[in-house]
């Protein structure tokens, strides 16, 4: 899994999935641009930890869902790395409200992050990944695109079309060099369920854990993982020894999706 001295980009890359997908690239010798919708400052002192123990990471500033904003991050990617081996799409948002009682506006913000940005972000990367020799584009999609759950529609829709653009696209890139594939994470603790700087979830989000946990066919036996867990599936993806995958999804959550809820639950 040698990836030392590769150049990547990691949306969402300072908090979350996204931040400790930064951390074990870092780790492995890779130059991480660590791309966040909040400003450079707030992600400094991240990427300065990581600059700390031995790696190198670039906070750099950029909506996805703004394509002005994606074309000027990678013409800075361009003119100071001069190479783009891994581009990993962590970046996304969630609104958990029935799809009928949602503001249009939720519904617009979900897909112009967690779908069209990824496209935005891969479209734009393309050139410079060939010019780069190719490389590898991973898509961080969600157990939720293969498994109804309730309150959470619009964003199992936009993770379901992510899971179908990196499917139906790996044909077009099969002789660029470049391969891409999805990962579908179960519950993960993070901010997007809660976790932030210690916080605990809700009544309702541990109800929900609780109940994805007991229907696990994890030899682990628990439902939730850390963010780390998927980061070893994104280093996986990112390095040499997947080869044979392209166009794949990975679904990575304890097995969540291949039980059946108890009867009542």
């Amino acid at each position: 899994m040698n990836l030392d001295g590769k150049v990547a980009i990691v949306t969402g890359g300072a908090t979350g999935i996204g931040g400790a997908v930064t951390k074990l690239l870092a780790a492995q010798g890779v130059s991480v641009w660590v791309v966040s919708h909040v400003s450079e400052s707030e992600m400094q002192p991240f990427c300065d930890t990581i600059c700390a123990s031995g790696g190198k990471a670039i906070a750099a500033q950029c909506d996805v869902s703004d394509r002005s904003a994606v074309l000027a991050l990678v013409d800075r990617v361009r003119r100071e790395s001069g190479h783009l081996h891994v581009l990993a799409n962590c970046a996304g948002v969630i609104h958990r409200t029935p799809a009928f009682d949602m503001d249009f506006s939720h519904v617009e913000r979900i897909f112009a992050v967690n779908t069209l940005g990824a496209i935005s972000m891969i479209e734009a990367c393309l050139s410079l990944m060939k010019e780069s020799g190719g490389g590898s584009i991973i898509n961080i999609a969600s157990s939720a695109a293969i498994l109804g759950v309730e309150t959470t529609s619009v964003y199992s829709a936009s993770k379901a079309a992510l899971v179908h653009f990196t499917r139906t696209l790996a044909p077009e890139l099969r002789r660029t060099g470049i391969k891409i594939n999805s990962i579908a994470p179960g519950s993960v603790r993070t901010p997007m369920l809660g976790f932030v700087d210690g916080a605990t979830l809700t009544p309702e989000q541990e109800a929900s854990a609780a109940k994805r946990a007991s229907v696990s066919a994890s030899p682990y036996g628990d439902g939730m993982m850390e963010p780390e867990d998927i980061a070893q599936a994104v280093l996986f993806l990112a390095s040499d020894a997947s080869r044979a995958f392209h166009g794949a999804c990975l679904v990575a959550d304890q097995g969540i999706t291949g039980a059946m809820l108890p009867a009542g639950g």
